[in-house]
């Protein structure tokens, strides 16, 4: 539990300054919580009332579309900050599921803590901004990336996260492309040749 502690505190400390009383009042708040493979952390149709920091192990977020097909919509893993931020601020059913693939353990951080502590202290508040920036600018470069022959797709996913690569089966990388499991078997066979 401290271990997980420190973590969370090591990654919020990566976006802004936490000052020793600030973190301590915020030690209660944190749920920590662990997941079984397969487990949902949020499930589609309801509201999300905390969001994520994963401390260990690796999640999807995805979502099925109305003739019941799944789709990657990305992948999460140590020290990032993952959840429905639309549920959260309008308070409206999540479009979408986020599932662990491996055992993991997160802290939640409930929403109506979380503006609260907006409100006590400058440094929620940086941490909120910074996080929904880079959340920002993730959402960008996946746009990008769908804008590209998945080719060019699947090299960029496996330059930028190869570690996440390792450890999902092909057919999730598959599926993030948007694309067939044989014909992510093809390209690959394609680009190994070149």
């Amino acid at each position: 539990m401290d271990e997980a502690l420190q973590q969370i505190r090591n990654i919020a400390e990566t976006y802004t300054h936490i000052p020793d009383e600030e973190w301590e009042y915020f030690i209660p708040h944190l749920t920590i919580r662990s997941f079984k493979k397969k487990e949902h952390l949020l499930s589609a149709d309801t509201v999300a009332d905390h969001s994520f920091i994963i401390v260990s192990g690796l999640v999807r977020i995805y979502y099925i579309t109305d003739s019941g097909k799944e789709f990657n919509r990305g992948f999460a893993v140590e020290n990032n900050f993952i959840g429905s931020i639309s549920s959260m601020i309008k308070k409206l059913p999540s479009r979408f599921y986020i599932q662990a693939l491996e055992d993991t353990v997160a802290g939640l951080i409930w929403r109506s803590k979380l503006e609260e502590l907006y409100e006590r202290h400058k440094c929620w508040e940086r941490l909120g901004r910074l996080i929904a920036e880079n959340s920002l600018i993730q959402i960008e470069a996946r746009e990008s990336d769908i804008l590209d022959s998945p080719e060019v797709h699947y090299t960029r996913f496996m330059k930028k996260h190869p570690d996440i690569a390792a450890r999902l089966p092909q057919y999730h990388i598959a599926s993030y492309l948007h694309i067939t499991d044989v014909a992510l078997s093809r390209l690959r066979k394609r680009i190994h040749l070149i």
